[in-house]
Protein backbone atom coordinates (compact mmCIF):
# COMPACT_ATOMS: atom_id res chain seq x y z
CA UNK A 1 0.00 0.00 0.00
CA UNK A 2 2.66 2.86 0.58
CA UNK A 3 4.16 2.10 -2.92
CA UNK A 4 0.55 2.99 -4.08
CA UNK A 5 0.31 5.84 -2.20
CA UNK A 6 4.01 7.39 -3.27
CA UNK A 7 2.41 6.37 -6.65
CA UNK A 8 -0.84 8.06 -6.44
CA UNK A 9 1.19 11.30 -5.19
CA UNK A 10 3.36 11.10 -8.04
CA UNK A 11 0.53 10.89 -10.30
CA UNK A 12 -1.32 13.58 -8.58
CA UNK A 13 1.73 15.84 -9.11
CA UNK A 14 2.24 15.41 -12.90
CA UNK A 15 -1.77 16.07 -13.03
CA UNK A 16 -1.50 19.24 -11.06
CA UNK A 17 1.20 20.45 -13.36
CA UNK A 18 -0.61 20.03 -16.54
CA UNK A 19 -3.23 21.79 -15.51
CA UNK A 20 -1.12 24.47 -14.82
CA UNK A 21 -0.28 23.93 -18.22
CA UNK A 22 -3.79 23.96 -19.41
CA UNK A 23 -4.49 27.04 -17.49
CA UNK A 24 -1.81 28.72 -19.18
CA UNK A 25 -3.23 28.30 -22.43
CA UNK A 26 -6.47 29.34 -21.34
CA UNK A 27 -5.06 33.20 -20.44
CA UNK A 28 -3.85 32.88 -24.17
CA UNK A 29 -7.35 32.11 -25.63
CA UNK A 30 -8.80 35.24 -23.29
CA UNK A 31 -5.81 37.87 -24.92
CA UNK A 32 -6.35 36.80 -28.44
CA UNK A 33 -10.51 37.16 -27.62
CA UNK A 34 -9.91 40.69 -26.40
CA UNK A 35 -7.77 41.21 -30.17
CA UNK A 36 -9.83 40.07 -31.57
CA UNK A 37 -12.68 42.19 -29.77
CA UNK A 38 -14.80 39.31 -28.62
CA UNK A 39 -14.43 40.70 -24.72
CA UNK A 40 -13.32 43.76 -23.30
CA UNK A 41 -9.95 44.47 -22.03
CA UNK A 42 -11.73 44.81 -18.24
CA UNK A 43 -12.73 41.04 -18.69
CA UNK A 44 -9.70 40.09 -20.24
CA UNK A 45 -7.38 41.38 -17.09
CA UNK A 46 -10.06 40.46 -14.90
CA UNK A 47 -9.82 36.55 -16.07
CA UNK A 48 -6.40 37.08 -16.42
CA UNK A 49 -5.30 37.66 -13.07
CA UNK A 50 -7.60 35.01 -11.58
CA UNK A 51 -6.24 32.28 -13.41
CA UNK A 52 -2.65 33.63 -13.10
CA UNK A 53 -3.45 33.03 -9.73
CA UNK A 54 -4.65 29.46 -9.89
CA UNK A 55 -1.50 28.77 -12.01
CA UNK A 56 0.50 30.38 -8.98
CA UNK A 57 -1.78 27.96 -6.75
CA UNK A 58 -1.14 24.90 -8.72
CA UNK A 59 2.74 25.68 -8.40
CA UNK A 60 3.17 25.80 -5.24
CA UNK A 61 0.33 23.02 -4.28
CA UNK A 62 2.76 20.37 -6.46
CA UNK A 63 5.91 20.60 -4.10
CA UNK A 64 3.66 20.90 -1.19
CA UNK A 65 2.29 17.46 -1.84
CA UNK A 66 6.12 16.11 -0.84
CA UNK A 67 4.50 17.02 3.08
CA UNK A 68 1.44 15.06 3.05
CA UNK A 69 2.28 12.34 5.78
CA UNK A 70 1.01 9.27 3.69
CA UNK A 71 2.18 7.00 6.53
CA UNK A 72 -0.54 8.19 8.89
CA UNK A 73 -3.08 6.78 6.33
CA UNK A 74 -3.77 3.06 6.63
CA UNK A 75 -6.53 2.40 4.03
CA UNK A 76 -7.26 3.89 0.82
CA UNK A 77 -10.42 6.35 2.20
CA UNK A 78 -8.65 7.73 4.19
CA UNK A 79 -5.88 8.12 2.49
CA UNK A 80 -7.95 10.18 -0.29
CA UNK A 81 -9.89 12.23 2.14
CA UNK A 82 -6.86 13.10 4.09
CA UNK A 83 -5.42 14.28 0.84
CA UNK A 84 -8.42 16.26 -0.08
CA UNK A 85 -8.68 17.59 3.26
CA UNK A 86 -4.76 18.41 3.38
CA UNK A 87 -5.19 20.35 -0.64
CA UNK A 88 -7.99 22.21 0.98
CA UNK A 89 -6.48 23.30 3.57
CA UNK A 90 -3.80 24.77 1.53
CA UNK A 91 -5.65 26.52 -0.53
CA UNK A 92 -7.35 28.32 2.33
CA UNK A 93 -4.47 29.03 4.55
CA UNK A 94 -2.41 30.72 1.48
CA UNK A 95 -5.96 32.47 0.20
CA UNK A 96 -5.66 31.43 -3.49
CA UNK A 97 -8.74 31.23 -5.42
CA UNK A 98 -11.36 27.88 -4.26
CA UNK A 99 -11.37 27.27 -8.16
CA UNK A 100 -7.88 25.91 -7.43
CA UNK A 101 -8.86 23.62 -5.29
CA UNK A 102 -11.59 22.39 -7.61
CA UNK A 103 -9.02 21.71 -10.07
CA UNK A 104 -7.18 19.75 -7.53
CA UNK A 105 -10.23 17.85 -6.63
CA UNK A 106 -10.83 16.80 -9.78
CA UNK A 107 -7.08 15.56 -10.11
CA UNK A 108 -7.47 13.78 -7.26
CA UNK A 109 -10.42 11.74 -8.10
CA UNK A 110 -8.87 11.48 -11.79
CA UNK A 111 -5.99 9.58 -10.23
CA UNK A 112 -8.19 7.84 -7.76
CA UNK A 113 -9.72 5.88 -10.52
CA UNK A 114 -5.91 5.13 -11.82
CA UNK A 115 -5.11 3.87 -8.76
CA UNK A 116 -7.75 2.12 -7.19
Amino acid sequence: MPENKKLFIKILKIELEETGVDTALLIDIYRSRYTNREITQYVQRENEALLEREIHCLEKMVPELEKFPIDDYKDKDSFVQGLSVFLKSFVEVNQFPQAAFLLAERKLQKVVKYIY
